[in-house]
C-alpha cells in the first residue's frame, strides 16, 4: 500500500483536487492523507475548509500559514512560514508520495518542503502559461522543476514541461480535474439555486470573480471603477449580479472592501465569501438547464478559461491574468475599460450567433477521467530513489 499525502490550501485548489480525492480515497492500494492549510482556514476567506468537510474529508494536519497584511512583503514572510510547517507534518506522515496543485504560493511552499526533504512529489496542473503579470507562470515553472512527476492537463502543457528538461517518461496528460465533476453533472440543480440566490424573477445572471494581481495592486481602484461603471450602466432587464471573495493573495483585501460597499449600493449585487463548487457550476450551467435564465462568468479567475467549455457557457475575462492561457470560442478577453466590458456582457447575453458559439465550443481540457486516469498511474508507479536524481533532458531545437 502506498502512503500518499495531498496538500491542499484554498477553494479553487481543492474543486480541482476532488475528482483525484475521490478516487485516492476509494483505493485499496493508497493511504490517504489531507494536509488542509492557508486560506482554507482563514476567516476573512470563508473559512472554506467547511466545504472540504462536507466532501467527507478530515485531517489531523492543519496548516496554519496566511498573509500577516496586504502588501508584496507578506509573500515570501508566508511562503517561508509554510514551508517550516509542511516540513513538520510531512517528517511526521512520512509519505511515500506527497501531491501538490498548480502555482499559488501555498503550494508553492508545501513543494519545497517536500522536496527539499527528499520526499518524492507530483506536480498537478504544471507546464500552462499565464502572460499577466502575475507571479503564477515563474512559480508554475519553478515548481516543475522542483518536482519529481508531472501531470498536466493538456498536450500544450506536457511539450512546455518537455522543454524544461523533464524526463517524458515522468510527464503525464491526464485533463482537468473539474471536468470530471462537470461531465458527471455534480452540481446544484435550478429549482436548489432558485431558493438559494432569490432568483424567481430573474432573467440573466453575472457570477463575479475578480482575484488581484500582486504586482499590479496600485491599480486595484482604478479596475473596480471600471468595472462598476460597466455594471451599473447594463442594459439587461432583471438581471442580478452574484459576487464571490477574491483569493488570498496581495491585494484581496482590499478587494473585499469594494465588494461589501457594492453590495450595499446596489440591489441587484449580491456578495458571498464562496458559492462552493456546486452551486458555482450549477449557476453557469443554467444555460443548458433553464429556459428561463442565462448565465455568464465575469472575472479573471481560471475557472472562466478553464471549466466554462465544459458548461459551454460564455465567459469575459478581464483584464490581463489569464493572457496566453489555452482557451476555447466561448471565451472573450477584455481589458479593464467600462466600453469593452459592457459590449461584451452586451454581446453573451443578446447575440444569438454567439450564443450558438458557445453551445458547439470544444473543451480542450480532456474527457472528464482525470481522476481514474490519475489514480491508475499513481498505483502503479515505481517509487523509489531513481525518481530523487533528476537529470535534465535536452531536445533538438532550432535558434
Amino acid at each position: 500500500m502506498k502512503k500518499v499525502a495531498v496538500f491542499t490550501g484554498n477553494r479553487a485548489e481543492f474543486g480541482l483536487q476532488l475528482p483525484l480525492l475521490k478516487e485516492l480515497d476509494k483505493s485499496s492500494n493508497i493511504d490517504l492523507t489531507l494536509l488542509i492549510g492557508a486560506s482554507h482556514i482563514d476567516e476573512e476567506f470563508g473559512l472554506t475548509i467547511k466545504e472540504v468537510e462536507d466532501y467527507g474529508f478530515h485531517s489531523n494536519y492543519l496548516i496554519d500559514f496566511k498573509h500577516d497584511s496586504d502588501n508584496l512583503d507578506s509573500n515570501s514572510i508566508t511562503i517561508s512560514k509554510g514551508i517550516s510547517l509542511v516540513t513538520d507534518a510531512l517528517a511526521e506522515i512520512k509519505p511515500d508520495l506527497f501531491i501538490v496543485y498548480a502555482d499559488r504560493y501555498e503550494g508553492f511552499a508545501a513543494l519545497i518542503a517536500s522536496t527539499q526533504m527528499g520526499i518524492i512529489t507530483a506536480h498537478f496542473e504544471g507546464g500552462d502559461i499565464t502572460e499577466g503579470g502575475t507571479f503564477d507562470d515563474s512559480v508554475r515553472h519553478a515548481m516543475t522543476k522542483l518536482a519529481h512527476l508531472h501531470f498536466t492537463t493538456n498536450e500544450d502543457a506536457t511539450k512546455r514541461i518537455l522543454q524544461l528538461g523533464e524526463p517524458k517518461e515522468n510527464i503525464f496528460t491526464v485533463g482537468l480535474p473539474s471536468v470530471d465533476l462537470i461531465k458527471a453533472g455534480e452540481f446544484s440543480d435550478e429549482s436548489e439555486l432558485v431558493k438559494r440566490y432569490k432568483l424567481e424573477n430573474v432573467n440573466n445572471i453575472i457570477v463575479f470573480t475578480q482575484h488581484p494581481i500582486p504586482i499590479e495592486k496600485d491599480n486595484i481602484s482604478k479596475e473596480f471603477e471600471a468595472i462598476e461603471n460597466a455594471l451599473i450602466n447594463l442594459e439587461l432587464t432583471n438581471f442580478k449580479i452574484i459576487c464571490t471573495y477574491p483569493n488570498s493573495d496581495i491585494g484581496g483585501k482590499e478587494i473585499i472592501k469594494i465588494l461589501k460597499r457594492w453590495e450595499k449600493a446596489y440591489e441587484f449585487i449580491d456578495v458571498y465569501e464562496s458559492l462552493g463548487r456546486k452551486d458555482f457550476h450549477g449557476l453557469l450551467n443554467l444555460n443548458n438547464t433553464s429556459s428561463e435564465i442565462r448565465s455568464c462568468y465575469l472575472g479573471n479567475s481560471s475557472a472562466g478559461v478553464k471549466e466554462t467549455p465544459a458548461l459551454k457557457c460564455p465567459s469575459i475575462i478581464i483584464g490581463n491574468r489569464q493572457k496566453g492561457r489555452l482557451h476555447s470560442t466561448n471565451v472573450i478577453f477584455v481589458e479593464e475599460n467600462k466600453e469593452q466590458i459592457s459590449n461584451a456582457i452586451s454581446l453573451v447575453f443578446n447575440d444569438d450567433e454567439f450564443i450558438n458559439i458557445c453551445q458547439e465550443t470544444i473543451n480542450p481540457y480532456g474527457d472528464g477521467s482525470m481522476g481514474k486516469k490519475s489514480l491508475k498511474i499513481i498505483e502503479n508507479l515505481k517509487l523509489n530513489e531513481k525518481l530523487l536524481k533528476k537529470s535534465f533532458k535536452d531536445i533538438d531545437f532550432m535558434y
